[in-house]
């Protein structure tokens, strides 16, 4: 028994070194640089920082309700039956015009009327209308498939693959690695990657800003920044995880008339989520019969209408603290609770994002047990969520695409397989950031293939 023992010890302390060493660019396991328990950080203890679950910097409450004035003056923003909007002829609009307030629970139809003229004065500066009007429903971004029929260029919904599609008609200005969870050395990126302004990164894995160009503008969903360092110099910001799909949003134009005090509905249970929600139901936040009791995809139309009848709408982490619940709650005009990071370089960046809206802060993955209704006040709320839309961002992409001298969209038709060739093997373009792309017939779509639209039917328009 003891040599066996000693076999099966031998076996496991040699496992470790039978695989093949992985590339920077396929290693996936969400490294954590400046965590005190990372071993990697260990080394360099007077840069790493441990898990914080107090609240001295802001209070010592489990539940921290930010920017919860009501409304100063009360207003019903229902924009539903008016007229279409006319935009003044010849008429030239700043730039600044996409960084105008939105007034919080303010409908996305209205916010699109509000935006109208100011997107389609822009969008014809760099002729993304016509360059959207040209391209294939797909594009694909780091060797996956996007179905981006449905995302038009005078949108204001926050969606990510807005994001994807808006890349490829700027390509290669622009680059979206989605999932990575670094940025490649300096040394290893394909020449034509040294040439993008702007890097958006999408997908629940973390990046560190300081592996990115200096002089770049970062945009991530799941940001990094360390305290203790200056900024990024080309600036860095959170971005919203979006919409799950813009469809059912598009056209709402109802005010929020907060008829439900909180709405759990739709609420997928996955990783620790299922402790959050029971100890929201022990204390009738969410009750335990009825419709808020299903968890799980419901249908679209009645998810739009219920969260829009919520005042509030918990949004735990899922596999990232940024969640499409969140942006959804928001769009809706429902008040999200959240849960605060208990590590400071996440902290920065996914306080900033939330700084101009009402929402309630979590202390910890344990302090959900201490939500009460009386914590939640029932008043209609003032705020901005202009972050939570896409204008907002846009204005920040076209600054700096216009500081780098990029003046417009150039159309490059995909190849017929929807392959993008690289001088190294190791870094397809086509793995790395958009372009657009022709996909086989078999080929899986993520975000939905789109049936108004079958693979293979579009052709190259004539120039």
């Amino acid at each position: 028994m003891l040599q066996i023992a000693v076999l099966l010890l031998g076996h496991a302390h040699a496992a470790p070194h039978a695989h093949p060493p992985r590339h920077w660019y396929e290693d996936n396991f969400r490294p954590a640089p400046w965590r005190c328990d990372e071993p990697r950080s260990r080394a360099n203890v007077n840069l790493c920082f441990p898990f914080d679950d107090s609240l001295r910097d802001d209070g010592s409450e489990d539940v921290r309700l930010y920017n919860m004035a009501p409304e100063s003056i009360p207003t019903n923003r229902t924009c539903c039956g008016l007229p279409p909007v006319q935009c003044p002829a010849d008429k030239e609009y700043p730039l600044k015009c996409l960084l105008e307030k939105i007034p919080f629970s303010k409908p996305p139809a209205c916010v699109k009327r509000q935006f109208q003229c100011c997107l389609a004065f822009w969008n014809a500066k760099f002729g993304l209308e016509d360059t959207y009007r040209k391209a294939p429903p797909h594009v694909r971004c780091k060797g996956r498939l996007w179905d981006v029929f449905d995302i038009r260029a005078d949108d204001v919904i926050f969606d990510q693959r807005s994001l994807m599609k808006l890349a490829a008609a700027f390509y290669p200005k622009i680059l979206v690695p989605y999932e990575d969870e670094m940025m490649a050395p300096a040394d290893r990126v394909h020449p034509v990657w040294r040439e993008y302004v702007v890097l958006a990164k999408l997908g629940f894995g973390w990046i560190n800003v300081e592996s990115a160009k200096p002089d770049a503008l970062i945009l991530a969903q799941n940001l990094l920044r360390n305290p203790q360092r200056p900024t990024h110099p080309g600036g860095a910001y959170s971005l919203p995880r979006g919409v799950k799909d813009l469809r059912p949003w598009r056209d709402h134009c109802l005010d929020n008339v907060n008829s439900v005090h909180v709405r759990c509905v739709g609420m997928k249970l996955h990783r620790d989520r299922v402790k959050k929600f029971r100890a929201l139901m022990r204390h009738g936040i969410c009750p335990a019969t009825g419709n808020d009791a299903h968890t799980g995809k419901v249908d679209h139309g009645y998810y739009v209408q219920a969260m829009s009848d919520a005042t509030y709408v918990p949004s735990p982490p899922g596999v990232g603290f940024v969640n499409y619940r969140d942006t959804e709650a928001i769009v809706a005009g429902a008040v999200p609770i959240l849960e605060r990071p208990r590590w400071p370089p996440q902290r920065g960046p996914f306080m900033d994002l939330h700084d101009e809206l009402p929402h309630l802060l979590i202390k910890n993955d344990t302090a959900w047990a201490s939500v009460r209704n009386d914590h939640l006040p029932s008043h209609r709320f003032g705020g901005d969520a202009r972050k939570y839309y896409l204008p907002y961002w846009l204005y920040h992409i076209y600054d700096r695409l216009i500081k780098a001298g990029v003046s417009g969209t150039v159309w490059e038709p995909p190849a017929e397989d929807g392959k993008v060739r690289s001088f190294f093997p190791f870094m397809q373009g086509s793995k790395i950031s958009c372009r657009w792309a022709v996909p086989a017939k078999d080929e899986r779509c993520h975000g939905g293939c789109d049936s108004r639209k079958p693979l293979k039917t579009w052709a190259q328009p004539s120039s």
